[in-house]
């Protein structure tokens, strides 16, 4: 019996060590799952890093370890993540899938961004009988070294039968690891309703790698008279960055009125490469015309990727004012990736 038994126990013995490394897997993967989806994307990679030091062939390990590092705002290696996930199963829908969020995320303001130029019109239909608004502009956003963004644009405005058309200029500058600073300026020659000149200036400041807190201030020099603006704000993303909530207070003041203060909340939902949605809720001053007036508005909208490099925007709000007319504005757009 003694030589069955031993042959059994030998059996045994090797296809424990043959086991070992799937339990092994098994253990940590789902300790890293775990600790991800409890909101712990750090843990979950401390957990993979040594499991796919060894076992470089894991697909699923990878596809986790890309969530992880997504969740961190680490793009350049969560999309490395997906590559070496796809390299080794290219039909692996969740590695698809996390490549285009990690592209989401460059283009949500937390990453750098690709250079593109936009093509825009609006329509407002006013209340009480007066004139639509009608509203172009074309603006480009540019890259300037691996740190910084240039935006530029011009826009054209019809209001009561006047014209107006304004440009201006915006640079965003990457100071630190989590650190934005921006500064702008605006000018409007033979201004009616628009700002001969203005400026502006602010930053976004990111911590605990999924929150953001923010502040611009502005200056603008309108034919009546000028005001000034402060928005300090705040964005908390959601999901591993899926969804983001926004939170701002605005204060305006001008030259022959009182300070008005406000506050707006937005949601936004990143469903892809180039495709999100947003919905949102405003009651503060309002500034468009050169006087500072409370206003409450509803707005809609999103961005939809038509194919290429190509994308379809679009919005939809309602306005109710303080002083003149409620009005409804539906606004349409074209970007193009450069």
């Amino acid at each position: 019996m003694r030589r069955p038994l031993a042959a059994v126990m030998a059996a045994v013995a090797a296809l424990a060590v043959q086991a070992a490394p799937a339990l092994a897997q098994d253990s940590v993967y789902d300790r890293a799952v775990a600790a991800r989806l409890a909101g712990d994307p750090a843990r979950a990679i401390s957990l993979l890093q040594p499991w796919l030091a060894a076992h470089p062939g894991d697909a699923d390990a990878l596809v986790q370890y890309g969530y992880a590092l997504l969740a961190l705002g680490e793009y350049d290696r969560a999309e490395q993540a997906f590559a070496d996930t796809l390299s080794l199963a290219p039909d692996y829908a969740d590695a698809r899938e996390g490549m285009a969020l990690a592209a989401a995320r460059r283009s949500n303001g937390t990453a750098a961004r690709r250079s593109f130029i936009l093509a825009e019109g609006a329509l407002s239909d006013l209340d009480r009988g007066q004139r639509d608004w009608h509203e172009l502009g074309l603006a480009a956003s540019l890259t300037a070294g691996e740190r910084s963004t240039l935006d530029l644009r011009g826009n054209w405005y019809e209001r009561f039968g006047i014209r107006d058309s304004e440009f201006g200029a915006l640079l965003t500058h990457r100071a630190g690891q989590d650190l934005w600073l921006r500064v702008g300026g605006s000018f409007a020659p033979d201004a009616d309703f628009r700002p001969e000149v203005g400026a502006s200036a602010g930053l976004d400041y990111r911590f605990a790698h999924h929150s953001v807190a923010s502040i611009d201030a502005g200056w603008q020099q309108f034919p009546a008279q000028t005001i000034w603006t402060l928005r300090p704000g705040f964005t908390q993303y959601l999901g591993g960055g899926q969804y983001s909530v926004t939170l701002q207070a605005s204060a305006a003041a001008a030259s022959r009125r009182d300070v008005l203060v406000g506050a707006s909340v937005r949601g936004d939902y990143f469903a892809g490469d180039r495709t999100r949605f947003f919905a949102g809720a405003a009651s503060g001053p309002e500034t468009d015309l050169g006087i500072v007036r409370q206003t409450t508005s509803l707005f809609f909208g999103g961005e939809v990727a038509l194919g290429g490099d190509v994308s379809l925007l679009g919005s939809a709000g309602r306005e109710w004012s303080g002083i003149g007319a409620d009005r409804s504005e539906a606004r349409i757009g074209l970007k193009l990736l450069l």
